[in-house]
This record gives structure tokens, C-alpha cells and sequence, in this order.
């Protein structure tokens, strides 16, 4: 009897055991499949949220907005041809808020961020052929160039990124501004495209301000850094995360609209030429090798950067976009026009005249042209990384319009520095050749 309580006790410890054992591994995998759900419930950005909010805290807010899109139509329906045709450049820093040495982004991973923000926003992005044949015919090179600012606003020289060291796991949209806190404070938003990288919390990846939304302090663009560039999220993996949040800051909304996702069809983005949708397609890649979802109407554009699509299947922005971005931006952030944040030579002023240089790279025709205010005289000179002119021309007496197509297909590969001088306002761009 005594030897039955004894086996049946260790049966009994065995049994236990295997209970205590069983129980830590399915805690385990909780925590990872909790894990795994945090990720996957990340919403594409909190721009809605805030919007909403603002709506609901700010009596103002919606007058304030309204004289803002007034602003925005005037400047789309004034738009001129050269405006509507030219490319610019905005000065970017990023800043980025670590507490763990993962979060401490390396300048390999901002760079490669960096170039995929602008073969988004020129429309060289390789999965561009992926455009279903019912929306190429609208798809846009948006025509602005986003560079890493060289110069601070001291006017020392920088890589253009500041790094801070945090001491939470995690930061609140609110926290990151300010670096009487753990933040960091803005560079002049007037200047510089402010991009603020942290650990975010309560699962949200990022937003965007849209123009007139946020006071100088907190403008510009936050995202989280596990989904920022290219990186392992399950489904942001490509960074157009950042994309979607810098086409809020230059004026973009959501497909369904400017607030809470419904899906009465009832909401619009003020776009003409993307269609209504009562999905967000968030999580979601659809196949449209068959056919196309549909939604109140017409045809989805899912594969739009604005919607909350996978990155694996977001590849266009439209005509309508375009020209919406860049109202927004000659009317509302005019200053990042002429800001020497990137070469240390300003721009030329966009009310002497704008310039259209491209396509930059180039394999050979570099187009050059520019509207003039009156009779002027413009110079043209080309340098070699070594500081040696390898092209140089002058022209006196021009009368409203400057173009000029510089073969450059004999010259060697590489970085080049083009020097515009038109009327005394000069403009200096690198260029590359391959």
C-alpha cells in the first residue's frame, strides 16, 4: 500500500510537472502570437485620430482647415504651366530617438529610406509596372526630390540626422517634439521636412501634419522604426510607410476622406481622379490579375500610397495628387523653396522664376528650362567632383523663357555639380551620370 502512495505521489509530481511545463509554453507562444497580433493591428498611421480630435478639442480647427483647403484650390486652379511641370527640392533631417541600439538607426538604413521616398515620389519605383491597366493612365512622377539636409540651422555643416537617447521603451506622438523631454526639438519647419523616428506607443507607425494642422513646434512627419525602410514587419516592410505620411504633409488625405473611416462612401480626399472607396484595404493585398475590388461604384485604387494597403501592393500616386502636393506646397510650405538647408545656395526664388532640371540621373539629355521674369541673362557651368569646369555657357538677353538640353552621354560616370545663374539668383544641383 505504502509502494502504491509512492508511485501514484511521483505520477502525481510527474503529472505536475509536465502541467508546469506544458503551461510556460503556452505562455510562451501567447506571448509571441500577442507579439505577432501587435504588429499585424498596426493601423497605417493616426492621422485620422488626430484630425478627429482636433475637430472635437479645437473649436477653430475646422475654419482653420477650411481657409487652408480655400487656399490650397486657389493655388491648383492658378497653377501655372511651368509651376504644374517643375520639380523641386525639399531639405530633410531626421531625427532619431533610441533607448536600444536596434532603435538607434544606422545612416545606411535613413539612406535607404531616403531613396525609396523619392522613387515613389519621381515615379521610378520598380513594382510601377504592377499598376493595374485601369489606373496607369493617371499615375504621376510627382516631381519632388526630398535631400539630407547639409547644413544646420546654425549653419554648421550636418548629415542631416540628429541622434537623442531616450530612456522610456516607448514614445507618444506628443513626446518626440520636444527635447525638455525625450524628444528633439524641431529644426525650422519653414526650412527643413522635420522626420521623427522612435519606438511609438500603443502600436501606432506614424504621422504625417497636415499643412496649418500642427503649430511650427510639432510639424513635419513621425514614424516608428520597425517600419521604417526596408525591415521585417509582416506587412510594412518597404518603407512606404514614410511615403504615406509625407503625402499627408504635403497635403494628401486618406482615399475615403478627412476623418474616421466609414464606409457610406460618403467621405472624399479632394482629389478628382481617385475614386470613392468603402474599404481601407487595411492588412490587405488584393489580386486583381482577374479583376478589381469594387466599392461604391467604381473600381478600387487600392494600390494608391494613401491607402492602409500591405507595401507589397501599394505602387502610384495620381495626376490629381500631384497638382494637390504641389499647391500645397508653393502655397503653404513656400519656405522649404528657398531654404539652403541642402546645398548652401538657396534655390531661386520662385517668384523670379522656377526651374525644371532632369531626369536626374541621367544617361545622357540633361533638359534644363526655366520661365524669366522680364529680359535676363543666365550662365550655366558644370564641375567635376574634382572642382574642374567641364561645361560652360552664358546667354544674354533673354526674353521670358530659358531651355537647354546638355548632351552629356561622353561623360564619364559619376557626380557632376550643375551652377545655374539666372538674373543674380543662382541654383546649384548635383547631378549623376551613369
Amino acid at each position: 500500500m505504502n509502494k502504491f502512495k509512492s508511485v501514484s505521489s511521483l505520477k502525481g509530481c510527474f503529472q505536475n510537472r509536465i502541467m508546469r511545463i506544458s503551461q510556460k509554453r503556452i505562455f510562451g507562444l501567447l506571448i509571441l502570437f500577442q507579439l505577432t497580433i501587435g504588429l499585424i493591428a498596426q493601423s497605417r498611421c493616426s492621422f485620422d485620430e488626430h484630425w478627429a480630435r482636433q475637430k472635437k478639442t479645437n473649436p477653430r480647427f475646422s475654419s482653420q482647415i477650411d481657409a487652408v483647403e480655400s487656399r490650397i484650390q486657389g493655388r491648383i486652379q492658378n497653377l501655372s504651366p511651368f509651376e504644374s511641370r517643375s520639380s523641386f527640392q525639399i531639405p530633410v533631417v531626421f531625427h532619431v530617438l533610441w533607448n536600444t541600439t536596434e532603435e538607434n538607426l544606422s545612416e545606411e538604413a535613413i539612406s535607404t529610406q531616403l531613396a525609396i521616398l523619392n522613387q515613389d515620389f519621381s515615379g521610378q519605383n520598380p513594382d510601377l509596372n504592377l499598376i493595374p491597366n485601369r489606373f496607369k493612365s493617371v499615375a504621376a512622377a510627382v516631381g519632388i526630390e526630398f535631400c539630407l539636409a547639409s547644413t544646420a540651422p546654425d549653419g554648421t555643416e550636418t548629415n542631416g540626422i540628429t541622434r537623442t537617447r531616450t530612456f522610456v521603451d516607448s514614445l507618444s506622438i506628443q513626446q518626440v517634439y520636444y527635447s525638455s523631454g525625450e524628444g528633439q526639438d524641431a529644426w525650422d519647419p519653414d526650412q527643413y521636412l522635420n522626420i521623427w523616428i522612435a519606438k511609438l506607443e500603443n502600436s501606432l507607425v506614424g504621422f504625417g501634419s497636415y499643412p496649418g494642422q500642427n503649430i511650427p513646434a510639432e510639424d513635419g512627419v513621425v514614424i516608428d522604426y520597425r517600419v521604417f525602410g526596408i525591415n521585417d514587419h509582416p506587412r510594412l516592410n518597404l518603407g512606404r510607410t514614410l511615403t504615406h505620411e509625407v503625402g499627408h504633409y504635403l497635403g494628401l488625405f486618406h482615399p475615403w476622406g478627412d476623418g474616421i473611416f466609414n464606409s457610406n462612401c460618403a467621405g472624399d480626399d479632394r482629389v478628382p481622379d481617385t475614386p470613392l472607396q468603402s474599404s481601407t484595404f487595411s492588412g490587405q493585398c488584393p489580386d486583381s490579375q482577374n479583376s478589381l475590388p469594387e466599392s461604391c461604384g467604381t473600381a478600387d485604387m487600392y494600390m494608391n500610397f494613401m491607402n492602409y494597403t500591405n507595401d507589397l501592393c501599394l505602387h502610384m500616386f495620381t495626376q490629381g495628387q500631384r497638382l494637390r502636393m504641389l499647391a500645397s506646397l508653393l502655397e503653404m510650405r513656400p519656405g522649404l523653396l528657398t531654404s539652403q538647408a541642402c546645398t548652401g545656395i538657396s534655390q531661386p526664388n520662385p517668384a523670379k522664376g522656377l526651374v525644371n532640371i532632369g531626369p536626374n540621373p541621367t544617361r545622357g539629355s540633361l533638359y534644363i528650362s526655366s520661365f524669366l521674369q522680364g529680359t535676363s541673362s543666365v550662365q550655366l557651368e558644370v564641375y567635376n567632383v574634382n572642382g574642374q569646369v567641364v561645361f560652360q555657357s552664358a546667354w544674354d538677353s533673354l526674353d521670358r523663357y530659358f531651355s537647354y538640353t546638355l548632351d552629356m552621354a561622353s561623360w564619364a560616370n559619376g557626380f557632376y555639380y550643375l551652377r545655374l545663374d539666372i538674373a543674380g539668383e543662382e541654383l546649384v544641383r548635383k547631378l549623376i551620370k551613369y
